[in-house]
């Protein structure tokens, strides 16, 4: 083999061991299809929020767009005291979440439908939160969503931010001249046609320069993105449970904006 040659197989073989669920790996085998300690979509409230969902729906993609504007609207952004460290129907409980939990719902109740799902991690810019929340780093861990319909995987984050939300926090950013912003991206959406990549925080091709610094790839779920010690927001338990106070504030200041006329 030619230096070329083993040069290229080298960096073949780091990528898929950066990350074992390449996309390459048939999207039916059990890694996107089955539970894990954080989507629980075995439990009956996430059957029966799939049930309620997708009603009358007539295909995958139509089940798979129900399930997203369930995830978006029916659990509002913002923070509970759990932080990351909720399953699936965890989250549906709270009925509050932020990216790396609405993920969570998101990708369980897509796997409940059965339609393959899998949650991807970057970082983004700590400014999408301002005036919420300040964290205090100049990026926070992400996740969106891998769907998989009619053999392709979508990227989608369009659920994260609730519409009532999404709306005025949108005109904010117009009025004040910004490009992130109360949860959201200039350039995105909190909609989704179940054909093409959605974003509404995660805008990979938007006006904003520097939006994402690590690109960390698929985990089995977002208990395993954080026990492979990556992410700056890796907080231990005793802080994650402190975090109930910070989160009663910054949900203060979204619920202020969510109720303007």
């Amino acid at each position: 083999m030619n230096r070329r040659r083993f040069a290229t197989s080298a960096l073949a073989t780091i990528a898929v061991a950066r990350n074992s669920f390449a996309t390459a790996v048939n999207p039916t085998t059990t890694a996107f299809t089955s539970t894990t300690r954080y989507l629980d979509f075995e439990h009956p409230s996430i059957r029966a929020a799939v049930s309620t969902a997708t009603i009358g729906s007539r295909s995958t993609v139509e089940r798979a767009v129900r399930i997203h504007d369930f995830v978006r609207d029916e659990v509002k952004f913002g923070w509970s005291s759990g932080f990351y460290d909720q399953s699936a129907s965890e989250v549906l409980r709270n009925k509050v979440g932020y990216c790396n939990t609405k993920s969570t719902l998101f990708v369980a109740m897509l796997r409940a439908a059965g339609i393959p799902a899998r949650q991807y991690f970057v970082d983004i810019h700590t400014s999408i939160l301002a005036p919420f929340a300040n964290p205090g780093t100049p990026y926070v861990d992400h996740s969106f969503t891998e769907v998989n319909l009619e053999g392709r995987w979508i990227s989608v984050d369009s659920y994260i931010v609730d519409k009532q939300l999404f709306v005025r926090a949108k005109r904010k950013l117009q009025q004040e001249s910004k490009l992130l912003g109360y949860g959201v991206h200039i350039d995105g959406t909190c909609d989704w046609n179940g054909e093409t990549d959605s974003f509404a925080q995660f805008v990979k091709l938007g006006r904003f320069s520097g939006l994402s610094a690590n690109d960390y790839g698929v985990f089995e779920d977002v208990g395993a993105f954080y026990a492979s010690g990556k992410g700056v927001n890796n907080f231990n338990a005793l802080v994650r449970l402190a975090f109930g106070l910070v989160a009663r504030g910054a949900n203060q200041r979204i619920e202020s904006l969510r109720s303007e006329a």
